[in-house]
């Protein structure tokens, strides 16, 4: 059994709640609400059945609604990078983005801060971790190795 390696966190190690989620096979769809900077974001995979499984909701209910989904027939989310920074005089993401090797998803939220990436080609992503509130204060990845 390979091991599973965690990458990151980015942005805060003590704003909110740690949370997590390891997907059960592909991650295929990803649920991002947003403005000024990331106000919540969720995961779905499908396991070797074909079954959906659904994340919570990881942050608060505001900003605008997005939803990216990933057709994994043709295509496997290979990069995640985004920026953080400060707002509402809390550090949380401000901004967000993925891609395959197919499309580019974002940046949702606003450029603003430090940038981070995590561009794989060895390994894939199985799932995310971080920290969050009203907002999405910090995110990491779970990788694992090809």
């Amino acid at each position: 059994m390979k091991k599973i390696l965690l990458v990151g966190p980015w942005g805060s190690s003590s704003e909110g709640e740690h949370w997590s989620f390891k997907a059960e096979g592909k991650i295929t769809k990803l649920i991002i609400t947003h403005g000024e900077c990331i106000d919540s974001i969720g995961f779905a995979s499908q396991d070797d059945e074909g079954n959906t499984i659904h994340s919570h909701r990881f942050g608060g209910f505001g900003g605008d609604y997005a939803e990216v989904n990933i057709d994994v027939d043709v295509e496997e989310l290979n990069c995640i990078s985004g920026t953080i920074g400060w707002f509402d005089s809390r550090l949380v993401v401000t901004s967000i983005a993925f891609a395959t090797a197919v499309n580019t998803f974002g940046p949702f939220g606003r450029e603003n801060g430090t940038h981070f990436s995590v561009p794989i080609s060895k390994a894939s992503f199985a799932g995310f971790y971080g920290r969050s509130s009203d907002y999405l204060h910090a995110i990491g990845v779970y990788l694992k190795p090809n």
